[in-house]
C-alpha cells in the first residue's frame, strides 16, 4: 500500500495464445502500460510459466489446439499454487454457454475478438487492481496487527508444511513457544498502551533472535510459538535460551519509567512417535512452557520424549541419552516415510491450542 492508502498493484500478465500476431499485439499494448508481460503458445509451455512467472493475471485463449482452454483453467483452479490467479478468457465468437461455463470455472472475465485495445487494458487494470486487494486482505487476515508477526491463522497453515518438509528430508524441527512472565501485572500497573509496546518490543526481539528460516508469530495474548526447521535439540536449546535472555536484558522505555520483563520458554521436538499430528508436537512444547512456569519462570523447559513429560533444559541439555533419542526421531528414514505417506490434507489441526 502506498503513503497515499491506494494499492499498488503488481504487474506481472501471462498471456496464452497460440497465434503469434496476436501475441505480439498483446505485448505492445502491454507493455505500453509498463506491464510485465510473458506468453506461451500452448498449455504445455503456459503451466510450466506460472510455475516460474508467478503472474498476477492470465489473459487465456479458449480455443487453443490440442487442450482448449477449459483444461487450462480447471489444472489452474486444482492446484493451490495457481488457484487464486485471476484468468480473463480471450475468445471469438464466445456462445452464451461458453462464457457461462467458463465463469463458472473460475475465470473473472470474458473479451471478445477482435480485441480493442481501450477495453481490453480497462479489464485487465481492472482484474490487476482486484487482485492485489484480495492479497492484501488474504496478508493481513495472517499477521497480527500489533506485532507485525504472522498470527494464529498463518500458523495453522504453516505448521503441516514445516513438518511435512522436514519429514521428507529426515531433517529435525523444533518449536519453542515464549510466554511472556507475569504480564498482566505490566498492564495493571502501567496500562494496556505499555502493555503493548511491551508486546512489540518482545516481538522485535524474537524477530532479531530467530534464524532467517524460522517462523515467528503471535501465539495469542503475551504467547509467541517459534518454529525452527533443521535445528536439533542442542541448538534448540541454544535457541531458546538467547530468547529468554534477551527478553531479560529488555529495560523499555515508557514515559518516566523503564519496565523489565522475563520470559518462560518450553521446547519440544517433532517426529516423537507418540505425536500423531503437528499439533500435538506443539502441545508438547506448550506442557513444557506450563512446567517452566510453575517452576519458577524465566526459565527454559524442554519435552522430554523419554519420559514423556517436562524436563527444565539445564539438566536435560547434557543428557546423553536424551539428545541421541531426539536425533534417532528426527533422522530415522523408515519413521519419516510411514508418516509422510499421509497427505497434510490428512493432518487434522482439530487441537484446542489452533483450533479458534
Amino acid at each position: 500500500m502506498l503513503p497515499n492508502g491506494t494499492i499498488q498493484t503488481a504487474q506481472r500478465v501471462l498471456v496464452i495464445e497460440n497465434s503469434h500476431q496476436d501475441r505480439m499485439m498483446l505485448r505492445h499494448w502491454l507493455t505500453a502500460e509498463r506491464i510485465d508481460m510473458h506468453e506461451a503458445a500452448d498449455i504445455i509451455t503456459g503451466l510450466s510459466a506460472c510455475a516460474k512467472v508467478h503472474p498476477n493475471l492470465i489473459l487465456l485463449q479458449l480455443r487453443l489446439p490440442t487442450y482448449d482452454g477449459f483444461e487450462v483453467i480447471k489444472r489452474l483452479k486444482d492446484d493451490p499454487r495457481t488457484l487464486s490467479i485471476p484468468v480473463i478468457f480471450l475468445a471469438s465468437a464466445a456462445t452464451t454457454s461458453e462464457k457461462a461455463k467458463g465463469i463458472d470455472m473460475g475465470a473473472v472475465d470474458f473479451v471478445s475478438k477482435p480485441l480493442d485495445p481501450v477495453e481490453l487494458m480497462a479489464r485487465v487494470q481492472s482484474a490487476l487492481r482486484t487482485k492485489a486487494y484480495l492479497d492484501l486482505l488474504e496478508q493481513r487476515a495472517h499477521i497480527d496487527g500489533l506485532t507485525e508477526l504472522s498470527n494464529r491463522h498463518a500458523l495453522k497453515d504453516r505448521l503441516p508444511h514445516l513438518w511435512d518438509a522436514c519429514l521428507r528430508k529426515g531433517s529435525p524441527l523444533a518449536a519453542m513457544i515464549v510466554d511472556l512472565d507475569h504480564f498482566k501485572r505490566i498492564n495493571d500497573r502501567y496500562g494496556h498502551a505499555a502493555g503493548d509496546e511491551v508486546l512489540r518490543q518482545a516481538a522485535a526481539i524474537l524477530r532479531q533472535t530467530a534464524r532467517e528460516s524460522d517462523f515467528v508469530a503471535r501465539y495469542g495474548g503475551e504467547e509467541f510459538v517459534v518454529l525452527a526447521p533443521h535445528c536439533d535439540l542442542d541448538n534448540a536449546l541454544a535457541l531458546a535460551e538467547r530468547i529468554r535472555s534477551s527478553i531479560a536484558n529488555l529495560k523499555i522505555p515508557f514515559r518516566t519509567s523503564k519496565i523489565e520483563l522475563t520470559g518462560s520458554v518450553g521446547v519440544a521436538m517433532a517426529f516423537d512417535p507418540s505425536q500423531k499430528t503437528p499439533v500435538e508436537f506443539v502441545d508438547q512444547a506448550d506442557r513444557a512452557l506450563y512446567r517452566a512456569k510453575a517452576a519458577g519462570r524465566d526459565t527454559v523447559w524442554m519435552w522430554d520424549p523419554a519420559k514423556q513429560a517436562p524436563v527444565a533444559a539445564g539438566i536435560s541439555r547434557f543428557d546423553a541419552e536424551v539428545r541421541e533419542l531426539a536425533a534417532t526421531f528426527a533422522k530415522s528414514r523408515s519413521f519419516a516415510k510411514s508418516r509422510v505417506a499421509r497427505p497434510v490434507e490428512e493432518q487434522p489441526l482439530g487441537a484446542d491450542a489452533l483450533a479458534s
